[in-house]
């Protein structure tokens, strides 16, 4: 909000310069943005008289003027109509800038010499006026600075006031109030009463009808002559930004930023009495910027005792605003439910200076220091009559009272402050202190909404005292090293080397459908379902990661070929326990549109290599299992494994999804390929210790077989023919080729086979009679036929 400096000087009783001001309130207060010279472009414009004035002798829209300008007169071209005799007008002498970056030079116009310029208002950027020059009073003093004598020689302060104290600071008495207070001093009679300056008599039938107007006064005021503002009037809107419009309207805005109190005038010729409601859906009401708004029942209205006048907190009414013959007036000071407001506001798309004050919750006693304000102004400027006064206040709010311990300021500061100290402070806040032994009972204004506990009063004296004075201390406590969350390593160990491996991480929500569950095998009966779930998609808490990677696998399908998605997170099984039992699990998917067959491969590639990094060994992929025994999803029955350690415990799955749920999820001609890791499981699965293991002394022998199986044939019982047989010399195994012959049906594997003795190098008779032997038992057991 904008601040005039002169307005906040006179409020306050400062002696301090605007830079002064800013340093005290950012420190303690509230941040100044940046400091604006209202003046600086002003600094050469002087008030001159005109002495003589002559037409142009090769223009017929010229005149040549005489003008005294207090030490010397001046000879300048004007043109406008305007231009008399005995004029007191503004002056642009040589070298003035005026706004705009407007440079006032010596000049010949049509052979005649000018120098300077007789001003409009609009050139001097203090109006809009440009139908001729500005005539001053006539008691304007000759050579005097314009904007002094205008009232513009005034600094504007930018000052960002935060919403927890916009209930009490978005107002120059409210800023006043912090500059004083900081000085140690206290302003502003904040006893004040209508009742002490004017008869409240009742006079104006108010009626509230809602609990959401919790005050409302009401002033009927007769006599009044709608003119243009005085020039201080005027200045002081300007300089925060309010445009001037009339006498009436100009008071009320100019009250609403002295006490931070909006009001409202309306016409009041067919209007007898006031009524506070809310609105009724359909209702409608035309209003001051022009629209015709649809009114909702969550809306507050102003009535005339029937029909709605204005959009309470918000804007009034067109039909009852004030005009150019406006004779009587009803005046507003009320106070509405803040959030009522903002849903008001929002839901109309209206913005007002009103409504930006009433939504951020302002103090109900407000209205009537406003009223005294605005009824002084209106007599004085606008020549009105008090017919009648009322005041509907149901329910009082009074002061409230806090209990202070003084031994907790500085246990919740950490700096002793002195008790006469922190008497002034709260004292200087408006604060009356009752005091006995250590105890501080505090009586708040009621214009302090935010203080409501002792913490909020100790906050207070910090900033008064100044954070800044609190000297910054090292810890005398011994620090201690966390201790090492290994499960929460591992989960970014993993989100590593899945990234690492090509994969993408998604983040999918906690909640599916019974569609979604029983599309991949899951008891929909056997979730946690929630009572009032957003949709039907979201009813059950997730079991699986797996919906989720589906859902967003058949997405990005539409925008890619081949897609490689991962995703960690919690996932819940139901217990006879209130709470469900939580497991976070690691799935990931692949799907590729141009291979019909790899996609298992890829992943338990991956699987594998996930495994060796975090240094898993003996693992074991059986594809003998149950999906109900382990909780999993369902699996294509060939195309499925259970992934195990070396004691037989389950840690995953992996596997295609069922053709069911292919089509379910919309992944049609195409193999989606999962697997799902219990992340804690893993957790119990990595070695704590660093076996060394030595580099081989002696080579290794390295040979391939291949051969041509049964379609149903799996490849682990392959596997585990070829290690029982290879005895202690086979090393490693690894299916490095599989294909189907889409002709005959035919289907082929091939194996890498890895073989080394640590004692000695191997003969190649000796591998080959491995592979001999191997061969044999292949085709003995598994009916398998080995190419030669």
């Amino acid at each position: 909000m904008r601040f005039s400096y002169n307005w906040l000087k006179e409020l306050s009783q400062t002696k301090k310069t605007p830079e002064e001001i800013k340093e005290a309130l950012t420190l303690h207060s509230f941040e100044v943005e940046k400091i604006e010279n209202l003046g600086a472009d002003l600094d050469m414009v002087v008030i001159g008289e005109v002495l003589k004035v002559t037409k142009h002798p090769d223009a017929n829209k010229l005149n040549v003027a005489r003008i005294n300008v207090g030490n010397e007169e001046l000879q300048i071209v004007c043109g406008a109509p305007n231009l008399k005799e005995g004029q007191k007008v503004p002056v642009a002498l040589v070298g003035a800038v005026l706004p705009g970056n407007f440079e006032i030079k010596k000049a010949a116009i049509r052979g005649i010499e000018s120098n300077g310029m007789i001003c409009a208002q609009d050139e001097l950027g203090i109006g809009e006026g440009h139908e001729g020059i500005m005539v001053l009073p006539a008691d304007a003093p000759i050579g005097k600075s314009f904007s002094e004598f205008m009232g513009l020689n005034d600094s504007v302060l930018e000052i960002d006031v935060l919403p927890n104290r916009a209930h009490d600071a978005l107002s120059y008495e409210g800023v006043a109030r912090e500059i004083a207070m900081l000085e140690k001093r206290i302003v502003l009679d904040e006893e004040e009463k209508l009742t002490d300056k004017f008869k409240v008599d009742g006079g104006l039938k108010i009626e509230i009808e809602t609990e959401k107007c919790p005050r409302y006064i009401g002033a009927k005021i007769s006599g009044i002559k709608i003119e243009e503002s005085p020039a201080w009037l005027k200045n002081r809107l300007k300089a925060s930004d309010i445009k001037p419009i009339n006498n009436i309207v100009d008071i009320t805005n100019y009250v609403m930023l002295q006490t931070g109190q909006p009001l409202h005038a309306f016409d009041g010729k067919d209007i007898a009495e006031i009524g506070v409601r809310m609105a009724k859906n359909g209702e409608k009401l035309a209003i001051l910027n022009g629209e015709e708004v649809n009114l909702r029942n969550s809306d507050i209205v102003i009535t005339d005792g029937t029909n709605p006048i204005a959009l309470a907190g918000v804007m009034g009414g067109l039909k009852s605003g004030i005009k150019d013959d406006t004779t009587e007036i009803i005046l507003e000071g009320a106070n509405f439910n803040a959030s009522t407001i903002r849903r008001t506001k929002s839901a109309h798309s209206i913005q007002s200076d009103a409504a930006y004050r009433y939504e951020r919750d302002i103090d109900v006693n407000f209205t009537q220091r406003a009223m005294v304000r605005a009824l002084t102004l209106i007599i004085e400027i606008a020549s009105g009559k008090i017919e009648a006064i009322s005041d509907n206040y149901p329910k009082e709010i009074k002061n409230w009272k806090i209990e202070l311990e003084l031994e907790r300021v500085s246990r919740l500061l950490g700096v002793e402050i002195n008790e006469k100290e922190i008497i002034e402070i709260l004292e200087n806040l408006g604060i009356k202190i009752n005091q006995k032994g250590n105890i501080l009972n505090c009586e708040i204004p009621t214009r302090r909404i935010d203080l409501k506990n002792q913490e909020d009063l100790i906050e207070e004296i910090g900033r008064v005292f100044g954070y800044y004075k609190i000297v910054t201390e090292p810890l005398k406590e011994k620090l201690q090293v966390p201790a090492k969350n290994e499960e929460r390593e591992l989960e970014w160990n993993l989100r590593d080397m899945m990234v690492s491996q090509g994969f993408d991480e998604i983040r999918c929500y906690s909640f599916y459908s019974r569609e979604d569950a029983q599309a991949l095998g899951l008891n929909d009966e056997n979730h946690t379902a929630l009572l009032n779930p957003m949709s039907v998609d979201q009813e059950l808490i997730r079991r699986t990661l797996v919906s989720g990677l589906l859902n967003a696998g058949k997405k990005s399908l539409s925008y890619y070929d081949s897609v490689a998605i991962f995703d960690m997170g919690k996932v819940y099984a139901p217990q006879n326990k209130s709470l469900p039992k939580e497991d976070l699990l690691l799935s990931a998917l692949v799907i590729d549109k141009g291979n019909k067959g790899e996609q298992f491969f890829i992943l338990k590639g991956a699987l594998e290599n996930l495994f060796s990094k975090i240094k898993i060994m003996d693992i074991v992929f059986s594809s003998d299992f149950d999906e109900n025994d382990v909780d999993a999803v369902s699996f294509h029955p060939g195309r499925k494994a259970l992934i195990k350690n070396s004691k037989g415990d389950a840690l995953g799955v992996i596997g295609e999804v069922t053709k069911s749920a292919h089509k379910y999820f919309g992944i049609k001609k195409m193999r989606a390929a999962i697997f799902e890791l219990n992340v804690s499981a893993l957790l119990n699965e990595i070695s704590r210790e660093k076996i060394y293991i030595p580099l081989a002394k002696f080579p290794a022998v390295n040979r391939d077989i291949s051969m041509v199986v049964d379609k149903k044939m799996l490849t682990s019982k392959v596997a585990e023919v070829i290690v029982f047989f290879g005895g202690n010399l086979l090393q490693d195994v690894t299916l490095f080729d599989t294909f189907i012959n889409s002709e005959t049906g035919e289907r082929s594997m091939a194996f890498h086979l890895i073989f080394s003795d640590p004692e000695r190098t191997l003969t190649a008779q000796e591998v080959d009679g491995k592979i001999v032997e191997i061969s044999g038992k292949l085709e003995e057991e598994l009916k398998v036929v080995v190419k030669k």
